[in-house]
């Protein structure tokens, strides 16, 4: 059920998904349980429904403030410092194509087909990897440490 603002009573009209008609349109409200509305009747087809919020209605989007925008633009440039100072350091080793059934080793560079080129950062005991890319860092999976 959806939140209504305060004015909102019996006898108005209100955007809801029909569920007959399966399309957003005007509705009268008929029934509301508190603030919020519970039952509706489409102006379309006259049939009496249960509110549902419009399919085409989304929440409004936060919008990050500047001090966010800032925080998270150093974020990525530290990334992005770190994967070339680590590629330039590993310039000379081969690039590997990623696997989940593949090993790697610390220092190993791979070619991941989603994330792109990347380099291994961290190995995380059994079987799991920290990797850097370009401007991000994952934690992927692959075949572990083997014993040699």
């Amino acid at each position: 059920m959806a939140r209504t603002n305060p004015s909102t009573e019996v006898a108005q009209e209100a955007l809801s998904y029909c569920t007959s008609c399966k399309m957003d349109l005007n509705h009268v409200i008929v029934a509301m349980k508190g603030d919020r509305i519970a039952k509706v009747q489409c102006l379309t087809c006259k049939k009496e429904h249960v509110y549902r919020a419009p399919k085409g209605a989304t929440e409004p989007v936060k919008k990050k403030s500047k001090k966010e925008t800032a925080a998270a633009e150093a974020a990525i440039s530290s990334i992005e410092a770190e994967w070339t100072k680590l590629m330039t350091a590993h310039k000379d080793a081969p690039m590997k194509p990623y696997s989940m059934k593949a090993s790697f080793a610390l220092g190993d560079k791979l070619k991941h087909p989603t994330f792109g080129d990347g380099i291994v950062g961290k190995l995380i005991y059994p079987n799991k990897l920290e990797v850097i890319f370009s401007n991000n860092i994952k934690v992927l999976i692959h075949a572990g440490v083997t014993n040699q």
